[in-house]
């Protein structure tokens, strides 16, 4: 009977000063909301980089122990010679759906029979992991993909600076492993634009003109493992490191740039959660210590009409839950509709922006947020905790005041 009475009062009391119940509902609202565009905005950031960079560099990546010790210099010498055996392993190994030889190596790239002055980066791979890994189904802007040996692919920024067009000869200067020059000729027959430098700046080879351009007859620099989902790639790499101890197996997350913005993007997300509960429960401390100083002759009344310091603290704590509960569902509102008038257009960075950040992150041009039912179920119960949070201590001293004390201060 207690319980229910308590309940009551406390609806009650959240009408009686509807200014301070809206701001109290405000900061939750605004919590909840700010919780919810913020983490879809920043998990669809998180999510396009993320996808997009495993599907390229591989679940897992298998390579020479000496190769991965400095991966960055890309030394083609340190390769693996003879990577069919490689692939067999990892091919038939479990949770592998697909693997792939891949050669990458730094060119200079010309249209006609002068040495260029233009920089990119070679792809030699199987045409299955250019078309299914690289999803360029929607970035082949013209053209086709190679289908004879002599010819090759362009990214739009080495189209753009070199002049190139379809069906002009195309001359790659590179390098053998052992640092011999090495030129190549190609007629151009297909455009990729990805609005990222790993697809811009690129040349994509069939893999065996990679390994001539190379002198890796039969080799690659690395193996790209896949498994069902990038998530389950730690695990798939210890199991594949025991079956190829000769080699260095790495999942995605110990490799560049993700060993370090793993951990990084961790601390962002914690720190994000962390000051819009923190500012939000100081709110809410705010507003319900104002409403304990305001009552304190009323709680003294009900102090000496029976009512405990454990029922005390329920009374107030319950009030801002009550506020908090209402102020959620329509911080949920506030939050959703932001999502569903962008989900579809994204927010641009520029071609320019999505190169510069592409030197340090997998970047592209245009990117989604992404809204789960996890996140508004967590945002809700995240305004919660903010009313309770704030509301404990004022509802603690609230519970300390002594009845007759309270009643002489009227």
């Amino acid at each position: 009977m207690m319980n229910t009475s308590l309940v009551r009062l406390a609806a009650l009391n959240a009408t009686r000063k509807p200014a301070r119940t809206l701001l109290t509902a405000g900061m939750v609202v605004a919590a909840v909301a700010l919780l919810i565009i913020s983490m879809s905005w920043l998990d669809g950031i998180w999510g396009t980089m993320l996808g997009g960079s495993t599907d390229m560099i591989g679940h897992v990546e298998v390579a020479q122990p000496a190769w991965a010790d400095r991966a960055h210099m890309n030394p083609l010498y340190e390769n693996i010679e003879d990577v069919e055996p490689v692939l067999e392993t990892v091919r038939s190994h479990p949770g592998v759906e697909a693997a792939y030889p891949v050669i990458q190596s730094g060119v200079t790239v010309s249209v006609g029979e002068e040495i260029g002055e233009h920089f990119g980066q070679v792809l030699g791979a199987p045409l299955e992991y250019m078309q299914q890994r690289l999803h360029t189904e929607d970035k082949m802007v013209e053209g086709r993909w190679f289908e004879e040996p002599d010819e090759l692919v362009l990214g739009a920024k080495l189209v753009r600076d070199t002049g190139a067009k379809l069906g002009d000869e195309v001359v790659i200067l590179g390098t053998t492993q052992d640092g011999s020059m090495s030129p190549l000729k190609g007629e151009l027959v297909g455009i990729l634009r990805g609005g990222t430098p790993a697809i811009d700046t690129r040349v994509f080879l069939p893999l065996e003109r990679a390994q001539y351009l190379t002198d890796i007859p039969g080799g690659a620099i690395r193996v790209l493992a896949y498994g069902d989902d990038f998530s389950t790639s730690v695990d798939v790499a210890n199991s594949l490191a025991a079956a190829l101890p000769d080699y260095a197996v790495r999942d995605w997350t110990v490799r560049p740039p993700w060993a370090q913005t793993v951990a990084m993007m961790g601390a962002i997300r914690g720190m994000l959660f962390f000051i819009v509960v923190f500012l939000a429960a100081l709110g809410v401390w705010n507003t319900m210590m104002m409403s304990v100083l305001e009552r304190t002759n009323e709680i003294g009344v009900l102090r000496a009409m029976g009512l405990t310091r454990i029922g005390a603290v329920v009374l107030f704590v319950g009030e801002a839950l009550a506020i908090a509960i209402l102020g959620g569902a329509v911080g949920i509102v506030g939050g959703v509709v932001p999502y569903l008038l962008t989900k579809d257009n994204g927010f641009t960075f520029g071609e320019k922006t999505a190169s510069d950040l592409g030197d340090m992150l997998p970047v592209v041009e245009t990117m989604y947020p992404i809204l789960s039912g996890e996140l508004i179920v967590t945002a809700f119960f995240m305004g919660v905790l903010m009313a309770f949070i704030g509301s404990l201590l004022p509802a603690i001293h609230a519970a300390t005041i002594q009845p007759v004390v309270a009643m002489r201060r009227n």
